[in-house]
């Protein structure tokens, strides 16, 4: 009866063991495995007619970001957002690029050098740790990849703690209950796993303080924390 007790306890264990452990956005994550399934989202990441779909200039503006400023672009995918960010901080400013796909921080450096961007730093990321340094960024800027994070909590204590006092997180993402028209209602449901007020929750979770919500397009939206 004890043996049986204690197969069952070891059990118990390693199941609890695996659901703390789960990748949360692992059929969020699938078209991002091999390098020819990164190259094609690389492709529609760089798609010129993006830049009218997702209205970087804007986006920025409503945020608020200060020339002088260090902000790191998180999930910096392809480095859609550099420009326009690298102009926002002006030449006094800094911008972190940080990733965890080497293919796609390859083709960050190429437009870094083809740019002549200088006040910029790529950083390889991990899973569960952003990399970047402690205290130094006056706005972390999470586009489009909160829902691709498969440990939230431990990768957002990192950004949390890779943020100023007083330094603020801009979190933009995708409705799940919103019409996307790109996106069928099936793989909204199955490519994003909370909606908004979900993943306020858990960015508040980790010490984040809730600032404002709004929305940058009919099918996305902006949340705004300070540390």
């Amino acid at each position: 009866m004890r043996i049986h007790s204690f197969a069952a306890a070891l059990l118990a264990g390693a199941l609890l063991s695996t659901a703390a452990f789960a990748q949360v956005a692992e059929k969020a994550n699938t078209g991002y495995k091999t390098k020819k399934d990164r190259a094609r989202v690389a492709r529609n990441l760089d798609n010129p007619d993006r830049v009218e779909r997702q209205k970087p200039v804007e986006l920025l503006e409503s945020i608020g970001v200060d020339p002088g400023e260090t902000i790191a672009d998180i999930g910096t995918g392809v480095g859609f957002m550099l420009p326009y960010m690298i102009d926002a901080v002006g030449p006094s400013g800094r911008v972190y690029a940080e990733d965890i796909q080497d293919d796609f921080l390859e083709k960050v450096k190429q437009k870094a050098t083809e740019n002549g961007w200088k006040n910029i730093e790529i950083v390889k990321g991990a899973q569960k740790d952003v990399e970047l340094p402690e205290n130094s960024l006056d706005l972390a800027f999470i586009l489009d990849v909160y829902h691709h994070l498969n440990y939230p909590e431990e990768t957002m204590a990192t950004v949390y703690e890779a943020v100023k006092p007083g330094g603020r997180l801009a979190v933009i993402d995708f409705y799940r209950s919103r019409e996307h028209p790109r996106m069928s209602e099936e793989r909204r449901k199955n490519h994003i796993r909370l909606d908004r007020d979900g993943f306020r929750k858990e960015i508040e979770s980790v010490g984040f303080q809730f600032d404002r919500t709004f929305d940058h397009l009919p099918y996305q939206y902006v949340l705004l924390f300070r540390k």
